[in-house]
């Protein structure tokens, strides 16, 4: 969950009010909604923060996005009422201002947001050539 600025052209010149979303799609990864549901390159997720089991509908169709280098697809959990990817379309990175930690509504879900951990990738991006040998 990510905290943002909100691109330019959906704020008209109001006040630029950061946004905060879940990260849906990462760079290379293809993002459909069909049916009431979200597909990630063709699988389905499993959305339980989605308010009140809301089905995710598109703005427009066809409801398919590759998200580019350097962007990340969004998406708010109250489907029905949130501006995001779906009416404007993957973000920049560098518009990320911050990563949400805290929850405070409802109430009896106060609390700590856990941070994610990932895969690590796959291959030894950082490697080093070996010492040469005596």
């Amino acid at each position: 969950i990510v905290v943002f600025e909100p691109p330019e052209a959906w704020v008209q010149g109001g006040p630029r009010t950061p946004f905060i979303k879940r990260v849906i799609g990462l760079p290379g990864e293809t993002i459909e909604i069909r049916d009431g549901t979200v597909l990630v390159d063709g699988t389905e997720l499993d959305e339980l923060y989605v308010f009140d089991g809301q089905p995710t509908t598109a703005i427009d169709e066809p409801a398919r996005w590759g998200v580019p280098d350097g962007e990340l697809f969004v998406m708010g959990d109250h489907r029905s009422a949130s501006a995001d990817s779906r009416a404007f379309g993957p973000i920049a990175r560098d518009t990320v201002i911050g990563r949400a930690w805290l929850r405070y509504w409802p109430i009896s879900a106060l609390g700590i947001l856990p941070t994610p951990v990932y895969a690590p990738p796959v291959g030894n991006g950082d490697a080093r050539p070996s010492p040469a040998a005596p």
